[in-house]
């Protein structure tokens, strides 16, 4: 019974920390303010999370997309929908949390680390194994640098994304692949990149 509210009070501190952090911006929430909107003690959220940067980063985890059950055969479609996935949750306020947090973390060494190794790590785990799976199935280049190759890839998103100078739809994302691709397959027969179909319309 107390692991159940445990588990409930944990939530109800997400939810206060994403409801706060989403009308206010996360330089302007406290501890405080999240444990009055959660109904729990300071003390209670300091049992789980070592500061406030950690709690906002979790709420922050559980706002994004999770990856899909059956992911397609092709590796450039995988990429594609990677990609536009990244795009959707740049446009969403997520996005406007994520530059806040960037932001913030220029000049807080700790919540740069915190971010890069709990909000940013996994995620370019994932888009790695997309890249190694294309490698080994020989659809990618076999010298292929796959760090390189994920900041080729997403960068511009990223870059999107805190300058704001343009957008990051489902159009941009296949535009900056169909850029981009001819450098991730390599020189094939003749000197040309294989042209490839694109799907048509949003994921």
């Amino acid at each position: 019974m107390a692991r159940t509210r445990d588990e409930a009070a944990q939530q109800r501190i997400l939810r206060a920390a994403r409801e706060l952090v989403c009308d206010l911006g996360p330089r302007a929430v406290s501890i405080d303010a999240i444990a009055d909107a959660a109904g729990v003690g300071k003390q209670t959220i300091y049992r789980w999370w070592p500061s406030r940067s950690a709690v906002v980063m979790d709420a922050l985890i559980e706002m994004t997309d999770p990856e899909p059950a059956d992911p397609p055969d092709s590796v450039r479609e995988r990429i594609r929908l990677q990609m536009r996935r990244v795009a959707r949750m740049f446009a969403s306020r997520q996005g406007r949390l994520i530059r806040e947090i960037v932001a913030d973390a220029q000049g807080d060494a700790d919540l740069a680390e915190d971010f890069r190794r709990r909000f940013l790590a996994h995620r370019r785990a994932r888009g790695a194994a997309t890249i190694a799976r294309g490698i080994s199935t020989g659809e990618l280049r076999p010298d292929l640098d796959i760090e390189d190759a994920l900041d080729v890839l997403y960068g511009p998103l990223w870059f999107r994304l805190l300058v704001g100078h343009r957008p990051t739809g489902p159009a941009a994302v296949d535009r900056l692949l169909d850029l981009v691709w001819p450098g991730l397959v390599g020189p094939r027969e003749g000197g040309r990149a294989p042209v490839q179909a694109r799907a048509v319309g949003p994921r």
